[in-house]
Formats: structure tokens, sequence, C-alpha cells
């Protein structure tokens, strides 16, 4: 004979409540970060207006004929792009209303960077401050970009990753060598100041002084003596990023071309470069 609806239900909940397990309930998985897609021509950023809050993947597309990168640049309230853009103009380096937050880097033509960053709400700006041949800022030809980070509900936290990067004043720190394969990097900033992290791929008998030497006296002239594999732009100190790098075996270098807040030298002259083998 069937029960009556009500007791069935109440014996029901009874029977469920005496299966309950022990186990604790199994930890959410984290939300995966947003993704923004950059595209950088010779000489704009194009991007969106908002960006949610959190952990944000910045992939950069170079379209242009020359070498850009993302960087991002948070404002104190109250500052405008106008401030920003005054800034650069004056003396083109960082004030206390900037807030360095990474972004990729050293994308070069037709090719791609990609990095992940945590980005707290504000006003931002997404620059290139690489310099074109003819000295001149890429910014100051019109790469600054504005857009607004708005709250999010994504969880602050960055993406697992299975290498870590030090930097510091001035070295780049590895627990373990970087082997070839696709890698998520963590790069942290341990230094007293911002930095960034510049990956190149070098070919037989080139070093990484080859290229800084390249990259900042001459007009750029001539084929450069290494390929770009994307980077981290400046992240200020105690921030961390995650940088994607696809590796293949060979000799790359390490390099760090933020001036330096003492002396305006770039870091590489300090000794931020370092040259490691993949395998």
């Amino acid at each position: 004979m069937p029960f009556p609806l009500p007791r069935a239900l109440l014996l029901a909940a009874a029977v469920l409540a005496g299966c309950k397990s022990d186990r604790p309930p199994a930890a959410a998985a984290p939300p995966s970060p947003a993704v923004v897609t950059v595209t950088a021509t010779d000489f704009k950023l194009d991007l969106p207006a908002t960006i949610p809050a959190g952990p944000v993947t910045i992939h950069l597309v170079n379209h242009g004929m020359e070498i850009h990168q993302a960087q991002l640049v948070r404002l104190d309230d109250g500052k405008t792009v106008a401030d920003f853009e005054a800034a650069m103009k004056q003396n083109g380096r960082q004030t206390s209303w900037m807030k360095f937050a990474g972004g990729p880097t050293a994308a070069a033509p037709g090719q791609d960077a990609t990095t992940t960053q945590l980005l707290t709400p504000g006003q931002y700006v997404a620059m290139c401050a690489i310099p074109s041949p003819d000295g001149v800022s890429h910014a100051m030809k019109g790469m600054i970009q504005p857009f607004q980070v708005t709250a999010g509900t994504a969880a602050a936290a960055l993406p697992a990753a299975g290498d870590t990067v030090r930097l510091v004043d001035y070295a780049f720190e590895q627990p373990r060598p970087l082997t070839a394969g696709h890698h998520a990097i963590l790069v942290e900033n341990a230094g007293p100041q911002p930095h960034e992290i510049v990956l190149l791929k070098l070919p037989p008998g080139k070093s990484v002084e080859d290229f800084a030497t390249w990259a900042t006296t001459g007009g750029r002239q001539g084929p450069p003596p290494a390929m770009l594999g994307g980077g981290l732009a400046v992240i200020d100190s105690g921030a961390s990023a995650v940088l994607a790098a696809d590796l293949s075996p060979g000799d790359y270098g390490l390099i760090c071309f933020m001036p330096d807040t003492k002396d305006g030298k770039p870091h590489f002259m300090h000794g931020m470069m370092s040259q490691i083998k993949v395998e």
C-alpha cells in the first residue's frame, strides 16, 4: 500500500539525511581570467573601453611594422589621461600617481605576446613606450589608449604557473632552468624598483649584449641580432603576473630596459641581463 504523499516525502528526507557523506564539499574551480585582445598598429592600440577587475589575460597582436607593447598603467584617483600625456611629454618617466600594472611587451611585427595580471578598478591607460628608430616614443606618436577597469566577479588570484622568475635589482632569479615547450611563468618583482622582462631567442654567435646595443644605439640599423619572444612589461615592486612563453631548444636572453629611478640608465646597464640555455 503506498504511503500518503506528505509521509513519503518525510521518509525520503530521513533516508537522504542518513546517507549524507562525511567528506567536505569539493572546492569550486576558480573562474578563468577574462581575455582581452589588444591590436597594435603603427601607431595605435585598439582595446575595449571597459575591462572587468580581477585576473585579466591580455593578448597583444602586432599588425604594425615596428616592435610594440601594451604597457598597462593605473592612474591614481583624480588623474586623467590628459595628465598622463602631459607627464609623458614633460619627462617621459613614471610619477608617484602612475602604477605600472604589466601587460605584454616585445611583440615583433606579425607576432603576438600574452600575459595575465591582476587589475583593480580604476582609470588606466595602455601605451607603447618603445621608441621608433628616430628615437621618438610610440606613445608620443599616438599609442596611448585609455580604458576603465570596472568591478568584476572573478576571484583576485592569478592562474597557476609551472615556473617562476623573480626580478630583483639587478638580476633575474630562477629556481630551476626553463625547458622547451609551452610555459606559464610566474614573474615576481621582488626588487624595490619597477622592472620588466623581455625574452630573446639568440642565434648562434649572438649575445644579449648584442641586442642591447642594437636596441639602444644607432637607430636600430640592420636586422635585430635576436628574435623577440615576448615578455612582461613593467610591473611595480611587489607585484606579480603570469607570462605565457613558447620556448624551443637553444640560447635565450633575458633583459630589462626600465630606466633606473636613481640615474635614469636602463637596468641592463646595471647588469640586469642574462643568458640562459633551454633544453
